[in-house]
Formats: C-alpha cells, sequence, structure tokens
C-alpha cells in the first residue's frame, strides 16, 4: 500500500428520518410533527384525543378547510330554522298508523336502534254467535275464518246471498233444559244453590275412577295420583257423607261428569244428572264452586291453582265455551310464570317433584299452542326464551310419578304419549308461527287468497317444516303405533285401515289412537290455507301439493274415527274427537268444490260419507252432532249443484251422485217461529259457527246464581 497515499476518512452516511404513516388528527390540525405511538407524545403533552384511523382524516382539516367547513354547517342549521318557522303549527298531534306503529322498548325510545314493524294480521274474521250480541275476532288459521271463505264462495257462486236453512242445533239454552233447581223462597237469588245439587262422597268416588284411565293418560299428567287420592281422603269428615272445600276435587269431579254423562244415550243423561240433561254441561255446580273457591287463591297461586286453571281449561272447552278457555289458558299462563316453572327445576329438588314441574310446563305450553291454533289468536305464551327440559318417560320417571300403570315396552311407559304430543305441538307450532308472521307482502285488506304469488310464497314458507313433521313421525315408538291392514304405514295417508290390538289395555288403545288423530288434525290445519276460493294454486305447484295433503289427512282422520267409532267405544264421550271429525268433514267440502273430479276429490267424497255416519254414531249421545250430520248432508246437495256446473242439476247428475241435494228433513219449532216474526234466518256461515259456539254463560251461571 502507498505510505504516501493520504489517508480517507469515510464518514458514515446519514439516518433516513422515520417516517410517520400518517398523522393524527390533533397533529395534521397544528401542523406539527407526529410520532407513531399511540397516543403519540403531542396528544399525552396536551391531553388530547389521538386519533390515527384512516377515516380520522376528515378531522385533521387545516384552518381555512375548518372555518369553510364551520360556515357550512351555519348556513344549513339557519335553512332547518327557516323550514321550521314556515311550517304551519301543531299541537303535539301525532298519529300512528299500523303500518308504521313500533313496538314500544327501551333502545328505540331512546333512539338508538330502530325496531323492526309489526306483524300486520290478516284473514280474520269478526262475528256474532247466535246467542251473542258481542262481535268476537278469530284469526284466519281457525275453522271459523275457512267456513266465512266458503260459505262466501258458494253463497256467490249459487247467486243467493242468505242461503235459507229450516233447522237449527239443539242446545240447552233454547230448551231450557239447565234451569236452576227449585229452591226455597226465604232464600236469596245470589246465595249458594242446595246440596242437592252436589254429589256425597260415594258419587264422587264413582266418576274420579274414570279421571285416571281417560284425563289422565289420554290428555295431560298433571297430577300425582297417589297424592291426589291421599288429599281427598284428608277431606272426609267423620261419617263419611261429606267432605271439606277443595277448589281441585270439584274440577276433576265436574270434568269427569261431563265425559261420563256423555257417553251414555240420550234417554239416559236425564236421569243420570241432577240439575239437568244435557252432558257437556254435566257437573257446572261443582265447576261454579270451584270457581268461587278457586278465586281465594289468586294473589297466592300454588301448584294446585294451576292444576286448576288446566282442567277448567279442558272442561269449558268440551263444553264449547271457546272464549272462557281462551281466557283459562292465559291465566294458566300467567300462574305458570308466577310460580317459575319456566325456568328449570334446581337438581336440589327432588326428581318426582322436578318432572312434575316440567310436566305442568308443558301441559301450558300444549294448552296455549292448542288454543291459540284453534281460534287463530295470538298466544300468551312468550316461546323467545329459554324453557326448562322436556319431562322424561323413562321406567323411572313412570315409577315415581304415583301412578302404577304397567311399562308398555322397554322404552316406552304410559307418560310417553304425553312427550311425543308435546313434540308434535313444538313442531307444528313452529311452522304456524313462520307461516302467519311472514312478510306477503299484502296490500291493505288483502289476504294470501287475493294473491297467487303470495299463496306460493306461503307454500314455500310451510315446504320448509315438513320434513320435521317426518322426523317426529319417524321418531314415535313402535308401542304407540296403530297397526295397518296389508303392511300400511302409521301416521301416513296410504289409506290403509287400522287394525287395533285385542288384548292392550283400553288405556293404551285410546292413545294411539288419539296421537295418530292429533298428527292429522293438525297437519290438515297447517296445510288448510292452501285451500283457496279466490285465486286457486296453479297445477302442480306446491300451494296445490299442499291443498292435497290437508285432504288427504281429513280423509285419514275420517276412516281412523269412523272404524273406532263403529267397532269400540275408544272415543265416546270425547269431545275433542267430535270437533276434529267437524273441522275435518268442514275442509273436505272446500275441497270437493275445487278438486271435485280428481281422485283425491272421490276420496274426499267417500270420506263425507263416512263422516256423516260418524255424526250419526256421535248423536245418540250429543245432540249437537245431529245438527252437524243434517248440515253436511245439506251441503252435499249445494255442492252438487256446484261441481254439476249449473243452477238446476237434478239428483244424481252431479259428482255428488249418492247424495241428495237439499237434505234438510224438517225444521225445528225454533226456525218456524223465527220465520213467523219476521227475524232473518241463519245462513250457512251462522249454522256452522253455532255448531262449535252453541253454549251461553248462562248454561255455567243461570241468571239467580251468577256472581255479583
Amino acid at each position: 500500500m502507498d505510505s504516501s497515499r493520504p489517508n480517507l476518512q469515510f464518514s458514515p452516511h446519514r439516518k433516513k428520518r422515520a417516517q410517520v404513516a400518517r398523522a393524527c388528527g390533533s397533529c395534521r390540525l397544528r401542523r406539527i410533527k407526529c410520532d407513531n405511538n399511540i397516543p403519540c407524545s403531542n396528544c399525552l403533552v396536551n391531553r388530547t384525543e389521538c386519533v390515527k384511523r384512516k377515516e380520522s382524516a376528515s378531522l385533521g382539516l387545516t384552518l381555512p378547510q375548518a372555518h369553510r367547513e364551520i360556515a357550512s354547517l351555519r348556513q344549513r342549521v339557519s335553512e332547518l330554522e327557516a323550514e321550521l318557522r314556515s311550517r304551519p303549527e301543531k299541537k303535539n298531534t301525532i298519529q300512528l298508523t299500523p303500518t308504521s306503529r313500533k313496538s314500544p322498548s327501551p333502545d328505540g325510545l331512546n333512539g338508538h336502534t330502530k325496531a323492526s314493524p309489526l306483524t300486520r294480521s290478516w284473514g280474520g274474521v269478526h262475528f256474532c254467535p247466535a246467542r251473542s250480541p258481542i262481535s268476537l275476532w278469530l284469526g284466519p288459521s281457525s275453522l271459523y275464518a275457512y267456513i266465512q271463505r266458503l260459505s262466501a264462495f258458494i253463497s256467490q257462486k249459487l247467486d243467493q246471498e242468505d242461503v235459507p236453512h229450516q233447522m237449527f242445533p239443539i242446545s240447552a239454552c233454547d230448551n231450557k233444559l239447565l234451569d236452576r233447581p227449585i229452591a226455597r223462597s226465604d232464600l236469596s237469588p245470589t246465595m249458594t244453590p242446595p246440596d242437592s245439587v252436589y254429589l256425597s262422597p260415594l258419587q264422587e268416588d264413582f266418576f274420579l275412577n274414570y279421571f285416571w284411565q281417560m284425563y289422565h293418560v289420554s290428555l295431560c299428567p298433571i297430577l300425582n295420583e297417589a297424592q291426589f287420592k291421599q288429599h281427598y281422603q284428608s277431606l272426609l269428615v267423620p261419617g263419611g257423607k261429606e267432605r271439606r272445600p277443595s277448589a281441585l276435587v270439584d274440577i276433576v269431579v265436574a270434568t269427569c261428569m261431563q265425559y261420563h254423562i256423555s257417553t251414555l244415550p240420550v234417554s239416559a243423561q236425564g236421569h243420570a244428572l241432577i240439575e239437568g240433561k244435557d252432558a257437556l254441561v254435566a257437573g257446572r255446580w261443582h265447576f261454579w264452586r270451584g270457581q268461587t273457591l278457586l278465586s281465594y287463591e289468586l294473589e297466592t297461586p300454588s301448584i294446585s291453582t294451576l292444576q286448576c286453571h288446566l282442567l277448567c281449561a279442558f272442561y269449558l272447552c268440551g263444553g264449547s265455551f271457546h272464549n272462557m278457555m281462551d281466557t283459562a289458558v292465559g291465566t294458566a299462563v300467567r300462574t305458570a310464570y308466577i310460580l317459575g316453572l319456566h325456568e328449570d327445576p334446581p337438581p336440589s329438588m327432588l326428581e318426582p317433584e322436578r318432572e312434575m314441574r316440567r310436566r305442568l310446563w308443558w301441559s301450558v305450553y300444549l294448552m296455549d299452542t292448542r288454543a291459540g291454533m284453534k281460534l287463530g289468536r295470538p298466544f300468551t305464551l312468550n316461546d323467545t326464551h329459554t324453557m326448562p327440559a322436556l319431562p322424561s318417560d323413562s321406567l323411572e320417571a313412570a315409577a315415581t310419578s304415583g301412578s302404577s300403570f304397567v311399562p308398555v315396552d322397554e322404552d316406552t311407559t304410559w307418560l310417553s304419549f304425553s312427550l311425543h304430543q308435546t313434540r308434535l305441538y313444538q313442531v307444528i307450532r313452529t311452522a304456524y308461527t313462520s307461516f302467519f308472521t311472514a312478510d306477503f307482502h299484502l296490500q291493505q285488506n288483502q289476504t294470501i287468497w287475493d294473491d297467487p304469488t303470495a299463496l306460493q310464497t306461503g307454500a314455500e314458507c310451510l315446504s320448509q317444516h315438513t320434513q320435521h313433521l317426518t322426523t317426529w313421525r319417524d321418531s314415535i315408538p313402535q308401542a304407540l303405533r296403530l297397526k295397518r291392514q296389508n303392511n300400511g304405514i302409521p301416521f301416513s295417508t296410504d289409506g290403509t285401515m287400522i287394525t287395533l290390538e285385542q288384548f292392550a289395555p283400553h288405556w293404551l288403545q285410546r292413545q294411539r289412537v288419539l296421537l295418530e288423530l292429533t298428527y292429522h288434525h293438525v297437519s290438515l290445519n297447517l296445510y288448510r290455507p292452501m285451500i283457496s276460493f279466490n285465486a286457486r294454486p296453479p297445477a302442480g305447484s306446491r300451494a296445490e301439493e299442499f291443498a292435497m295433503r290437508c285432504a288427504a289427512h281429513a280423509v285419514s282422520l275420517t276412516r281412523i274415527t269412523h272404524g273406532v267409532m263403529a267397532h269400540t267405544a275408544l272415543l265416546e264421550g270425547w269431545h275433542e274427537a267430535f270437533y276434529c271429525q267437524w273441522n275435518a268433514v268442514m275442509t273436505l267440502v272446500g275441497f270437493v268444490i275445487l278438486y271435485p273430479c280428481t281422485s283425491m276429490g272421490v276420496d274426499a267424497r267417500d270420506a263425507i260419507s263416512l263422516a256423516i255416519s260418524v255424526f250419526d254414531a256421535f248423536g245418540a249421545k250429543f245432540s249437537v252432532a245431529v245438527s252437524a250430520g243434517r248440515i253436511v248432508r245439506g251441503l252435499c246437495g249445494k255442492v252438487d249443484l256446484l261441481v254439476g256446473g249449473h243452477n238446476t242439476a237434478q239428483p244424481g247428475e252431479g259428482c255428488f251422485d249418492k247424495f241428495e241435494p237439499m237434505l234438510f228433513d224438517g225444521m225445528s219449532s225454533s226456525s218456524s217461529s223465527n220465520r213467523e216474526s219476521g227475524n232473518p234466518e241463519l245462513n250457512l256461515f251462522d249454522m256452522a259457527f253455532d255448531i262449535d259456539f252453541w253454549n251461553k254463560v248462562d248454561v255455567l251461571w243461570p241468571e239467580e246464581t251468577r256472581p255479583l
């Protein structure tokens, strides 16, 4: 290396200043250096908010930009103030329309969230029952709304605004069969009726024995049999000729009297009843006394109080007091919430008590679902929150339930019927809620039966739940399935006849029959909105498919009911079976009008013939069933005129060859008096309603003893 060459010293490269991706809003406004810290050092010193989001660029304005923004805002405020001053003065008047009204909520009141629009009801019907001046509302899922559509269609096609009917269903009110027993003249009209209208303990024991074989196993297991019998024994006074008051015992006795008297021929019912001749209100004095005792428990309800409310709902439904039934179910729901049954019982509680509380809650759920769907009214029970677990049907649960029914199978006990029935109503309720709360984009006063597009949308909505029904059907244990001839499939609409096991106990046979009848009943109700008289769905569409399914379920229900009624006494006195048959046959009448010559239409016509036979069988012990049969016979004549293509069809010309048109053989004295007095006669709509709403509250509480 050349030593003479001077040493060169190279200075290091100058470090590059750290770059800041984007200054915070405060530093940009002050045009000062900002670091990458969050918060930056300048904001820490000045104690200001340090915002470095991308959208904060609009916050970091220069001073001229800030002045321009302020000026713009001031100008906008001045414009809005001038607009407000130019509007006419209004005095705190706020008008809410049905489409703009919002549900009040804490967040909505503060303006933080927007409330979802309310569901607008459609397809309901207002009407006054023949025995009431008060207008009632029933929703689109009810049979009554369907009958209104059917009646309007028949009247329009036959060009008869008011179709006369020369008969009226016989009712206890019309014939004054249930007047209060004659009491001593020195008694006040509001005093308790004489003891002669109440049963003795020995007579009560006769009726109480029916409860465990009927309502206990075939409806809802809401009582502990052993505890109830022990409670009843504790009420007996020395001598055994009377007992101390008990609301629970009174309503159980009334329910059993209503059932048992309904199994007797009409000619024998008057001798069996103390206070009247009508089976549906048998035991009314026990019901009345139980209600009086129950009023003292409203503030401090107990499990027994809830049991009473549920049994009252069963009794009122059987007596055709549907609005009172609806109210009783609502009271039962509120009582269940008061008792905390909507929460799963704590593990510290004894297992039998935990299971009873679960059975009670789900019985309330079942009754609330049945009442809401039958009347087309909103459910009372809120199912948007968690609920207790479903009750168990295990051998252990059955052994500790208080009843001693033998096990049915390894996986089936007497509790299994109630469990699977509850699961069915869970599936149906979900589908029902989805359909009737869907937005069909209807105009004011429009229904889905006025818009084919809305009808098809409804069918697509229902199709999302059909698989759940299939899953439920497949989950039923073999021990609860009705056997079919020719290898037919239980819970199907294949048309095969049922076979009853000869040596099975009656309670088990009844469970099998009622479970399948319930399945067909709720299924036809679910699909019935697809039967439209205004806008018939296109051939092969999903809506038409569901209309066919509706008819298939109605036909299956009719065949099963007819077979059981013809060969057994399992359904005698079971008023719900009569209602299910009435619901099915009215559905079939409308279906046949729309699809008279299809294969399903032929099956439906045959089923209507069977339904008339069913009403004749019920009519031997239930007078309203006689009127139901006569109405259906008359409707067959009307349908024969419609499907025959003209209004002058002769007998045998239409699709209803086996029926004579206009079969109104004879007239009641009440209808004759109506014509003589100039009162307009009832049309099909009124007559059909009168089959179900045929009793008055005065039948339960006559004028002489109605509570003040």
